[in-house]
């Protein structure tokens, strides 16, 4: 993350935290593949290097719906949209953070592409940084907005890169999702990524992600190189609760 993106995003946390905000909620979101985890690691680093402050990174994958719920609610080919969500629990979450308690996270558990069996525990402290495809649907509880925007087709680049790493990973890991994939022809692999991307992955971006960006107090644009092209902060329709 390049010197000027982190510069006015770690300006933004220091002076909400001098205001007296406990924690500073900050979300990061944008499409699939985009980098929205490094980003959120690290702005977490930083802040924790330089300031000493206590930051907590959760993901709003563990807020899926588990890979069962959503086969019985006929969402299995919308994982990742707004419906397969458990907002409800993600409100909840994010309340109990603001009035300072400790609560307790989902985990999305990427070998098995499902919800793991135990939850882990998340101190309000500082910071807590909130990224997800979907975090800024709730921006209205969160203090400072993120999004991380590029071309669609850097996206869809990145997610087949992605992809294909864990399916090497797989080879010499645990990992149910990816194991039957191993031994697939190139090609199959190929063609079923290209289609999650067309089917899920790319509408998802157009219908439900990309929207949120007028949600944002700052945008940060990628290259296909992943560098950091601009960084603008704007003004978020909305706001912060």
């Amino acid at each position: 993350m390049e010197d000027a993106a982190l510069s006015t995003v770690l300006d933004l946390i220091g002076a909400q935290h001098e205001q007296g905000a406990r924690p500073v909620l900050v979300g990061v979101a944008g499409g699939v593949a985009v980098g929205k985890s490094t980003i959120a690691r690290t702005i977490a680093d930083a802040l924790e290097t330089r300031s000493a402050l206590r930051v907590s990174v959760v993901s709003s994958d563990g807020f899926l719906h588990p890979n069962a719920e959503l086969a019985r609610r006929g969402l299995t080919l919308r994982k990742g949209f707004p419906e397969s969500f458990d907002d409800a629990a993600i409100r909840a979450f994010l309340d109990e953070l603001l009035d300072g308690r400790t609560t307790s996270a989902p985990v999305h558990d990427h070998s098995t592409y499902d919800i793991a069996d135990e939850p882990v525990p998340v101190h309000p402290g500082d910071v807590v940084v909130f990224e997800g495809v979907n975090a800024l649907r709730f921006h209205e509880r969160l203090t400072i907005t993120i999004y991380v925007a590029s071309d669609p087709e850097h996206m869809r680049a990145w997610f087949v890169e992605r992809a294909t790493d864990l399916r090497e990973r797989a080879r010499t890991e645990y990992s149910p999702f990816f194991d039957p994939w191993i031994d697939a022809p190139d090609d199959a692999f190929a063609e079923m990524l290209e289609q999650a991307w067309m089917l899920v992955n790319l509408p998802n971006l157009v219908e439900a992600i990309e929207p949120t960006r007028s949600f944002a107090d700052v945008v940060i644009t990628k290259g296909r190189d992943h560098t950091i092209t601009a960084v603008e902060r704007t003004e978020r329709s909305g706001g912060a609760r």
